[in-house]
């Protein structure tokens, strides 16, 4: 589906873990009977999940909450509930197939924990930034699907630097920088990325990000593209100056693309998938997959990982077509 430019693209840059339960429904008014149809709602759920929700909660914070409302939901085969947390808004937990899958609870900086608060403050202090964040928000994904599974992560943003910790330490740090301050170098190595791709033109460069993270630092560059609707995303390692990643998003599916295509997408073989990564990665990032081996995604069609031993793994993602339009150094 393309991009309306990501709703949720500096909460993705930062690392938060994102959930694969639907979004909150938002509600313009509350009707005057809300606690009592959300107090019956609430009784239609197995006690012990709710209880598990709250202890979940307080032992990510050290805090208790309590559920404001009930919404279920329904997609595929799945089906689950999102509990609204009272007294915090754009906060939940939410249960899939009877187990807690996620949980985001946004909170007033006096609440976070003060482990958090601290590093969150020696960061800024390294920035030489002296204001603090008026609240910050908690991710858990328990869902066992993604790396961080079960670890906490809090993300917290002061003007334009985003700090992301997991399980209490710095994971990583963000913070818009002028584009005019980038490089030719860093440019020049943006260009390279995508000459692969017959008709495509970067455009003009919109956004950039000086990002550390793991001990490494790169740029995070968003170009024109074809059009605004569609930029193009390229990551730029700051000492080799190799690109890590690029997503040129014209090339990704609109919704009826993906429905008509997704059959086309299944069938592909891996083999056949590897082979057209094969020269795009060695244009795009000097990398050689030869020799690797590829694996599709169970869980992501179109996602496939590539990977041999001692060498670093590759992650694309294919178009209904069998275009590759994004590559990523893992």
């Amino acid at each position: 589906m393309k991009k309306s430019i990501k709703a949720m693209t500096i909460l993705t840059a930062a690392g938060l873990l994102m959930t694969s339960a639907p979004l909150l429904t938002t509600h313009a008014a509350a009707k005057a009977n809300t606690s009592a149809a959300a107090a019956s709602t609430l009784k239609k759920i197995d006690p012990k999940l709710l209880s598990e929700a709250q202890k979940k909660l307080k032992d990510a914070t050290g805090k208790s909450y309590s559920f404001s409302k009930v919404e279920s939901w329904k997609t595929g085969n799945d089906s689950g509930w999102t509990l609204t947390i009272k007294g915090a808004r754009y906060s939940y937990v939410s249960i899939t197939n009877n187990k807690i899958d996620s949980i985001q609870l946004e909170q007033k900086w006096a609440d976070l924990q003060s482990s958090s608060k601290e590093t969150i403050q020696s960061v800024l202090r390294d920035l030489e930034v002296a204001s603090l964040p008026e609240s910050a928000t908690l991710t858990i994904n328990y869902s066992g699907k993604q790396a961080d599974s079960g670890k906490v992560g809090v993300f917290a943003h002061v003007d334009n630097h985003y700090i992301t910790l997991l399980d209490g330490k710095v994971k990583r740090v963000m913070s818009t920088i002028p584009v005019e301050s980038v490089s030719q170098d860093i440019r020049d190595a943006a260009s390279d990325a995508i000459k692969g791709f017959q008709g495509i033109s970067l455009g003009k460069l919109t956004k950039a990000s000086y990002v550390t993270e793991n001990g490494k630092s790169h740029f995070e560059l968003t170009f024109q593209g074809t059009s605004p609707n569609m930029p193009i995303f390229i990551n730029i390692d700051e000492a080799s100056q190799g690109v890590t990643m690029f997503e040129v998003s014209s090339l990704q599916d609109s919704a009826a693309e993906y429905t008509k295509g997704y059959k086309n997408l299944m069938n592909m073989s891996e083999d056949k998938l590897l082979q057209a990564a094969i020269p795009l990665a060695k244009s795009s990032m000097n990398l050689d997959l030869t020799g690797y081996k590829a694996a599709k995604d169970k869980d992501r069609p179109g996602t496939v990982h590539f990977t041999m031993k001692n060498k670093q793994s590759v992650e694309g993602i294919y178009n209904s077509k069998g275009q590759i339009y994004s590559l990523k150094l893992k």
